[in-house]
């Protein structure tokens, strides 16, 4: 789910939320001028504020390494007679890549009480919606045409993408907060809801990731967080993000800072260890490719990137003594 399209119902008429920049450099609709307020504390927080008084805060957070983004919209104040739409927008495709208007796309979606599933192509993950109970579906399948995105064009790449929606998610927002929540088939939370509301598993999801967020001691550690990630053998360090994945002697480099600096020396073992599984001959691999063929060993100092960051692993471990300059 590349993105949303969303915007409010009122008795006074219907305002956008959000905003998408098209080819020629066009931005539709004008929801980013209703933003009134946006914080990143505890996550990304929208307060949106329309021209009939209306006031919405909207906030999106990944929960952890669960595999889920959960999104949550209410009133400020209690209104009658307000309700939002969200439209997801959906592509299926790696990061190296641009989606296509075509016709193998599969629109056609599993509904299943609160949740929504969507196989947008053979041999991808399923994609599970889920919404609290105020909320409903319904299928009108449409392309979203000639997104134009402004790194990708900055940095000479294909930059234009067409995006594919099934339908539209609508909630009753004077009834209660609208809540959709964003999984995976592989998703581990996805087995652990059980019998849970949308909205209770909202909850739990919100208060969890709350407290993992606390653990942090500042906004730094916590960015660092999200690029140690459990890969193809164990833990490891996406220093790549968001042009690659895990690439050796980018791990070892950045493992020094991420890890080693920050107090995380498990993490670092077990990183470590992880890649000790790829060594070919006293070398260990630059990249892994996308889709499961062999490591690439074509890097000349991986491997002793790898020497840097053990030795500086056991030190903090207490296993070896410091070194002095």
């Amino acid at each position: 789910v590349n993105g949303i399209e969303a915007w409010i119902e009122t008795p006074q008429g219907r305002f956008a939320l959000t905003s998408q920049r098209y080819t020629a450099d066009v931005i539709h609709p004008d929801g980013a001028q209703r933003i009134e307020k946006f914080s990143t504390e505890p996550w990304p927080t929208w307060r949106f504020r329309f021209e009939d008084g209306t006031e919405i805060v909207q906030e999106l957070f990944v929960a952890g390494e669960s595999g889920v983004t959960a999104l949550n919209w209410r009133l400020t104040t209690e209104q009658k007679n307000v309700r939002l739409f969200v439209r997801p927008l959906i592509s299926g495709r790696d990061y190296h890549s641009m989606h296509h208007e075509n016709g193998a796309f599969n629109f056609k979606p599993t509904p299943n009480g609160e949740k929504v599933l969507f196989r947008p192509y053979d041999g991808l993950l399923d994609i599970y919606a889920m919404y609290s109970s105020n909320g409903h579906y319904t299928h009108e399948p449409v392309w979203y045409r000639n997104f134009l995105y402004a790194e990708e064009h900055a940095r000479g790449l294909d930059d234009t993408e067409d995006l594919a929606s099934p339908g539209i998610f609508e909630w009753d927002l004077s009834a209660g907060d609208a809540v959709w929540v964003l999984t995976t088939s592989d998703s581990p939370a996805l087995s652990r809801k059980r019998d849970l509301s949308v909205r209770r598993f909202y909850e739990c999801l919100r208060e969890n990731e709350k407290l993992r967020r606390a653990e942090f001691s500042s906004p730094l550690h916590r960015a660092a967080d999200a690029y140690i990630v459990t890969g193809r053998n164990g833990k490891t360090i996406m220093a790549g993000y968001p042009w690659f994945t895990d690439w050796g002697r980018d791990t070892f480099i950045a493992l020094r800072g991420l890890c080693l600096a920050t107090g995380r020396v498990e993490d670092a073992k077990e990183i470590l260890l992880a890649w000790t599984n790829s060594v070919s001959q006293g070398m260990l691999p630059n990249r892994f490719p996308d889709y499961g063929e062999q490591p690439e060993y074509n890097s000349v100092d991986a491997s002793l990137w790898f020497i840097i960051a053990a030795h500086e692993y056991m030190v903090a471990a207490g296993i070896l003594p410091a070194v002095e300059p």
